[in-house]
């Protein structure tokens, strides 16, 4: 039995459960990370885009294709730790709990990219902008739910 996943700890257990519950029910909780993300990817965002609309980053293309291969090898390591870890741990729980908002994340950020570089990323193009921005946020979304995955999965 994992405390703060399960529906109810059983009652000769339930004050020793409860007491053990406190940190589960925390880490469960994806609202900060939700929070923390949408914060770091606008700000992620809007410095990316600033810095193209500026000139100042040119050469974009290495860095969107970067930028994808990473989201697939994190979409492909957290699907071979989820197969990997037993049924009943309190990690595979703690994975199951923040998996929305990291895939989530892994969607946006690839789909961002492959329309990034499905287009021209031409200096000062609108549409170009919009859609690194858009890679940007969805990347910084990423890392931070990946973040919050890995320090409840080494808490747990």
């Amino acid at each position: 039995m994992i405390c703060g996943y399960e529906n109810g700890c059983m009652q000769e257990v339930e004050r020793d459960c409860k007491r053990r519950c406190r940190g589960g029910l925390a880490r469960c909780m994806n609202g900060l990370m939700i929070l923390v993300g949408i914060i770091a990817g606008l700000v992620l965002a809007a410095a990316v885009v600033l810095l193209f609309i500026n000139s100042l980053l040119v050469s974009v293309f290495p860095l969107v294709l970067a930028v994808l291969v990473t989201s697939l090898a994190v979409l492909l390591g957290t699907s071979a730790a989820a197969l990997a870890l037993p049924e009943d741990s309190a990690k595979k729980q703690c994975l199951r709990c923040h998996f929305g908002g990291l895939y989530f994340g892994i969607i946006g950020t690839v789909v961002a990219s492959l329309l990034a570089i499905a287009t021209d990323l031409a200096v000062g193009s609108v549409i170009a902008a919009v859609l690194l921005g858009l890679t940007a946020f969805f990347f910084a979304y990423l890392i931070v739910c990946l973040l919050f995955v890995t320090l409840c999965v080494t808490d747990s």
